[in-house]
């Protein structure tokens, strides 16, 4: 008989679409070809589990009970565990004024999740701060003050990767419609996904190898000072992005 296939880590972002529904933002990396024959996961159930919760409620543990809401959840389906982030992006044009979303490493490994936890929160904490930091520099540049002011650390990647900034695909049409998640954080989407990927390459390895060979994972904004825009994955997961259009 032959043995399963293994199935690694992978980070998801994720929004809850007002159009659409929850939806993939992105994933690290950019294709999971483990995933298209596990009987176990379907990529949209997982998604309307983690994005239709009432985090602030949910029986599983919570570690904050502040508007991000960082939180550890076992068997989201049958052995697919995550370290989730939850916040918010501000859209005027959406309901509310916001755009729900979701940080997420995956694993199977239930183990090693908990082994890597903190360094995990700490990187998904500081991803979402760079993604809210953008998201408000991008309203100012739409002439709306949201009356918050941005972390003096994130400025600094912000204003050092300008030249990144995302520029928006062309819908084709006049319609009022929302505009593609990442641009509503058109600088910090790359920053992030280069973070997250350097991330990715050091806790996803097997947990063998995270007990025989532990490597260190810088838990300071530094971890994204370095943005390598020729770097093949980057490229992979840019690309994804930027085929999504509502």
């Amino acid at each position: 008989m032959a043995s399963s296939p293994t199935i690694r880590d992978f980070i998801l972002i994720s929004e809850f679409c007002e159009v659409e529904g929850p939806r993939c933002v992105l994933t690290i990396p950019a294709v999971l070809p483990h995933l298209n024959n596990n009987e176990h996961f379907n990529l949209d159930e997982f998604l309307l589990y983690i994005m239709t919760t009432d985090y602030q409620n949910f029986a599983g543990e919570k570690l904050d009970e502040i508007s991000d809401v960082p939180s550890i959840r076992t068997n989201i389906i049958q052995n697919f565990h995550a370290i989730l982030h939850y916040f918010t992006l501000k859209d005027s044009q959406a309901r509310g004024g916001v755009r729900p979303s979701c940080i997420a490493y995956i694993s199977t490994n239930q183990t090693k999740l908990y082994r890597l936890k903190n360094e995990i929160l700490i990187v998904l904490n500081m991803s979402a701060q760079i993604l809210k930091n953008a998201n408000i520099r991008w309203m100012r540049s739409l002439g709306q003050d949201v009356g918050v002011q941005e972390n003096n650390n994130i400025t600094s990647l912000l204003d050092k990767w300008q030249h990144l900034t995302q520029s928006e695909p062309q819908i084709g049409d006049h319609e009022k419609k929302l505009k593609p998640w990442h641009m509503l954080c058109p600088i910090g989407i790359s920053i992030v996904i280069s973070g997250l990927l350097f991330v990715y390459k050091i806790c996803s390895r097997p947990l063998e190898d995270q007990i025989l060979d532990q490597k260190v994972i810088c838990l300071t904004y530094d971890l994204f000072t370095t943005v390598n825009s020729d770097d093949v994955d980057f490229k992979a997961v840019i690309s994804q992005l930027n085929s999504i259009i509502l």
